[in-house]
């Protein structure tokens, strides 16, 4: 089967990765980071999936038998499987089993390699066993970061399935709206967002994040509740939802019933100025500092900076949160391709919270905005 354009570029990129690094080959076995060279994610709870690469040479890719139709439809390199499913003997694939396949693999495949490259965090004793006995006494180079910094920039099919997502955030927030009347409650709504996202997919849709309302929203985030919304009071929805993996992270802050409190309107009419005033700063090689200091520079001018206590925002993509952070202590700098989000909110004890959360393409000719529902109370 052919590559998918996607996978093929980033594996790509991961070979001249090796020979910058002066590294012969390398073995990547998180379940993330294998999706992200491959294109291919196993539904079963346990398949453990091992990503070979060796400089100048097609890439390998050990599965189990029961999904190897499902990875040629993406990767396009050579699939070695093992028996993961075998009703006489065998119903889940253990990685010591798989320990002892792969070991056969690094052992035909590696020969010879003096340094190879491994994603260090991920890596299961199992397979490190695996390695040093099928490649002698190979060296081993942490890879981990060099990967996490490489996601950091997306291809066009991570920023379309990401723009999925962020379509699906825009109708949770469009259902949301119509919900929030007094006399329901926290995990009430929730419910009925979830519901209506899978009837939307016509499947089974990850959907959580921060459902507090009232006294909640000084907490900042949490699970939804048993809690019974009352009239005027704000209800803030963050809302975690992937497609194939890939995040969109936003946030929005209702009036119960549609009619604020004065202090909530003068909250959210602050954070609406910080959102501004973060895109502003959302250009190429501005520091991930910078972009805090920006936002947070607009409460502390109106007297609120002890109020916002958590990040300006950060990059998504397979992970949720993931580089450029959005901190103080943040020297990252923004770069065309990246996904990122901008977060700002105040929690007032005695008034409420206020949050609202957009996602942003950053490119050459500045920020594209991602997520479109309304930011009104």
């Amino acid at each position: 089967m052919p590559w998918a354009v996607g996978p093929w570029a980033r594996t790509k990129r991961l070979e001249t990765l090796l020979v910058d690094r002066w590294l012969d080959g390398c073995v990547v076995s998180g379940r993330k980071e294998v999706y992200y060279f491959t294109g291919f994610l196993t539904a079963r709870l346990i398949l453990p999936t091992y990503l070979l690469l060796r400089v100048g040479r097609e890439p390998v890719l050990l599965t189990g038998s029961t999904d190897e139709k499902k990875a040629a439809q993406t990767f396009g390199g050579q699939i070695v499987v093992y028996e993961n499913y075998r009703l006489e003997e065998r119903m889940v694939a253990y990685p010591d089993y798989v320990a002892a396949e792969a070991e056969k693999l690094v052992r035909e495949y590696l020969a010879g390699s003096r340094r190879i490259g491994i994603d260090a965090w991920n890596l299961p004793h199992s397979l490190y066993q695996a390695i040093m006995r099928g490649a002698g006494g190979v060296e081993l180079a942490d890879i981990s970061h060099d990967i996490l910094s490489m996601r950091s920039v997306k291809d066009e099919d991570e920023i379309e399935l990401i723009r999925r997502s962020c379509e699906l955030a825009d109708k949770a927030y469009i259902k949301a709206k119509t919900l929030v009347t007094p006399g329901r409650t926290e995990v009430e709504i929730y419910s009925e967002i979830h519901r209506e996202l899978s009837r939307l997919v016509g499947t089974f849709q990850y959907f959580a994040g921060d459902f507090v309302s009232g006294e909640r929203t000084v907490e900042v985030g949490g699970p939804p509740t048993t809690r019974v919304i009352k009239e005027g009071e704000p209800f803030i929805f963050d809302l975690w939802i992937t497609t194939q993996e890939y995040w969109s992270d936003t946030c929005r802050t209702f009036a119960v019933g549609g009619r604020p409190r004065e202090e909530i309107r003068r909250l959210h009419s602050l954070v609406l100025r910080a959102l501004e005033r973060g895109v502003e700063t959302l250009k190429l090689g501005v520091t991930g500092a910078q972009v805090y200091g920006a936002i947070r520079g607009v409460f502390k001018e109106a007297g609120y900076g002890e109020h916002f206590p958590h990040h300006a925002g950060h990059g998504i993509g397979l992970d949720g949160q993931e580089p450029p952070f959005f901190i103080p202590g943040s020297k990252e700098a923004l770069r065309p391709g990246m996904v990122v989000t901008l977060e700002p909110g105040l929690y007032v004890p005695g008034v409420g919270g206020v949050r609202i959360e957009n996602n942003f393409l950053v490119t050459e000719d500045g920020p594209k905005l991602l997520t479109f529902a309304s930011t009104d109370l």
